[in-house]
């Protein structure tokens, strides 16, 4: 599957060169002195093999300390071999051990290349935690790492403190022509499995419904043709792909809104439950653009409200939806500006600058499989079964994201639609 990554925010001149700044030119300097003095050190430790296990049993560590060790002296990169090797505490647990074994000068010279390298860590980047940040912009292993690493800390922190998690979050939009042939329709299979409280007095929203003619309307009030103001009562669920007995909810009024939470009060791994439902909107895009029309872009945004381990976004689109039509991630902080349209430029300063990406399923609704919601082709089926809709003209976009980051704002942009013929006539 093709790969589009997340379109890089502008950045300044003094970001463009930071791989230049003196500080960066020490950082390199004392890392190449300090990846030499530790390569000199371990030549000299009589261990049977260079594996991880007979270093570690040679010097009486633990083996995750003597394979760091490893990892960090067999790249020639001073900078990769520094984001790969123990931290202080680490090495100087390996230069004690190797005392009875290494020649004294050699654990003397890597010693004071640590000191030196501690120095300018602590003095000019407030510790280890800044040099790992630092480091992201020259390396781009270690910043796929450093991602990963922080994302899931704050995914542990804030759902400890919120109380709440999920397995995965399910975003999924079809997007297929209205019956005008001017406009497509919208389907959103929305979804949480693995969604379990961690406080029993903790409130769990999954769904909202505002009755009003333009917002998304389950598809079964759609179907059923039910009036506005008799909506809201219950929300419809995808009872045959939730989890078995189906999660009951509890309908709590806000103004015109009507938020649905989990009912009960259970915690814990056993009482963890999968919820999904399907919203419809009718006429939500234009297929096409009068030539006097600006060239905006279309697009389709999620967001996490609560922590989750991964999100699912898939936007499925008919072959007569924008055809040729290239899609770019824009990922936005939204946490003081609320939602920002891709075409503005004032939202520039809001992008946010993470590694994530775009997959290319290809046509046909198999090629949409996803390993974590095992269903998943079977929901956009029966949803395009419901709807009157061909599914083997769909094309298909992924984007995966671990740990979601909560405020962001995941965003699929196209290309602005085709201006269209004024002679064409209506399809």
């Amino acid at each position: 599957m093709d790969q589009i990554e997340n379109a890089a925010p502008q950045q300044s001149a003094s970001e463009a060169n930071a791989g230049a700044s003196p500080v960066a030119k020490n950082i390199r300097f004392l890392g190449r002195e300090l990846h030499d003095a530790l390569r000199a050190l371990t030549e000299q430790i009589p261990a049977k093999s260079r594996s991880p296990q007979e270093l570690a049993r040679t010097l009486k560590v633990h083996r995750t300390l003597a394979g760091r060790l490893l990892s960090a002296t067999r790249t020639d990169d001073p900078l990769a071999a520094i984001s790969r090797m123990p931290r202080s505490a680490g090495l100087r647990t390996i230069f004690q051990a190797a005392k009875a074994s290494v020649a004294r000068d050699a654990i003397d010279r890597a010693e004071a290349a640590l000191r030196k390298f501690e120095q300018i860590v602590h003095t000019e980047l407030g510790g280890w935690d800044g040099f790992d940040a630092a480091i992201t912009e020259w390396l781009p292993d270690a910043r796929e790492r450093f991602e990963l690493a922080n994302k899931q800390l704050a995914f542990k922190g804030i759902g400890n403190l919120m109380g709440v998690r999920a397995d995965v979050q399910l975003d999924t939009a079809i997007y297929y022509p209205a019956a005008d042939g001017k406009r497509c329709d919208i389907a959103i299979i929305e979804g949480m499995l693995g969604l379990r409280r961690l406080r029993p007095s903790v409130r769990v929203p999954v769904a909202a419904h505002l009755p009003q003619p333009r917002a998304p309307q389950p598809l079964e009030y759609l179907l059923e043709d039910v009036p506005a103001d008799q909506s809201g009562h219950h929300y419809p669920l995808l009872r045959r792909f939730c989890s078995s007995p189906c999660p009951e909810l509890e309908a709590v009024q806000t103004g015109d809104m009507t938020n649905y939470m989990l009912a009960g009060n259970e915690i814990g791994t056993n009482a963890a439950v999968d919820v999904f439902a399907v919203n419809v909107v009718r006429g939500g895009r234009p297929l096409f653009r009068a030539p006097e029309d600006p060239p905006v872009r279309p697009h389709w945004s999620a967001g996490v409200n609560l922590p989750a381990k991964i999100l699912l976004m898939n936007i499925l689109l008919h072959d007569d939806v924008w055809p040729g039509s290239d899609p770019q991630l824009l990922i936005y902080d939204m946490h003081v500006r609320g939602l920002a349209p891709p075409d503005d430029p004032s939202r520039e300063l809001d992008r946010m600058d993470v590694m994530e990406s775009i997959q290319s399923l290809g046509r046909s609704v198999a090629r949409f499989r996803a390993s974590e919601v095992g269903r998943h082709v079977e929901m956009v089926q029966y949803v395009c079964d419901r709807l009157g809709w061909n599914s083997d003209y769909l094309r298909g976009y992924r984007v995966r994201v671990q740990y979601p980051l909560l405020n962001a704002q995941y965003c699929i942009a196209f290309d602005a639609p085709p201006i269209r013929d004024s002679d064409a006539g209506d399809r």
